[in-house]
């Protein structure tokens, strides 16, 4: 479950200073976004929005499998997501930031919300502020003057997009027991120039978790299609 707040965390807006809950209130329906991490791909699809619900859907592979298959991911989807090893759907309300229902199509039950509920409300209100420039990721040799910026890759169904400026970001986690307390978290947007959704973080980077653990986006689109029933939140 620790996956679907990972995931969440990728639609961080890009403003002077930003929570998960303000982006998620521009999210459209059939936008999303593939990241990867260690060996898998997850999608993250929006699947509907409703007045203030938005129903999520997050389906993950591994990327030996994903990689064999060669299939565009509005495709896989529609062919049921082969190979997959977790697809689940959450509803959150953009009032308050509550998650109304979670279930998991895997397994074909629903989680009690009652755990996941205040880890969700935490991430939903992190703020973020921008980073430095003169603490920027640079490209090039340290001992290089004048050193470009460092942005990561942008890819757009499928098709890299060269030249797009990031503007990047910064946040802590709030010291508490869980496994991100304290832990700074980097992420990666389009500047607010760009034609591109500048609400999709392409790089996410957390200090402190096993070294650094980072997530990348693969790909990205609007236009999806699920052949998951609707989610009950009531």
């Amino acid at each position: 479950m620790r996956n679907l707040f990972f995931s969440l965390f990728l639609l961080f807006t890009a403003m002077t200073e930003a929570s998960l809950l303000d982006n998620l209130r521009r999210a459209n329906k059939g936008d999303y976004i593939v990241t990867a991490q260690g060996k898998s791909y997850t999608l993250l699809h929006i699947y509907d929005r409703k007045d203030n619900i938005l129903t999520i859907e997050e389906i993950t592979a591994p990327m030996r499998q994903i990689q064999r298959l060669k299939k565009p991911w509005k495709e896989w989807i529609m062919q049921g997501a082969p190979n997959n090893t977790a697809w689940v759907m959450y509803a959150v309300d953009l009032n308050n930031g509550k998650m109304l229902a979670y279930y998991s199509l895997t397994k074909q039950e629903m989680y009690d919300l009652s755990q996941a509920d205040s880890f969700l409300t935490t991430l939903l209100n992190l703020k973020l502020q921008p980073i430095p420039y003169a603490d920027r990721r640079k490209t090039g040799l340290p001992i290089q003057s004048n050193r470009p910026l460092w942005h990561p890759q942008m890819v757009v169904e499928g098709r890299p997009i060269p030249n797009v400026e990031f503007d990047a970001w910064r946040t802590q986690w709030p010291k508490d027991n869980s496994d991100l307390s304290g832990k700074e978290i980097e992420v990666y947007i389009p500047n607010e120039n760009s034609k591109y959704p500048s609400y999709f973080p392409y790089w996410l980077e957390i200090s402190g978790v096993i070294g650094n653990a980072k997530i990348r986006i693969v790909d990205s689109g609007s236009g999806m299609d699920s052949p998951a029933a609707p989610l009950k939140t009531r």
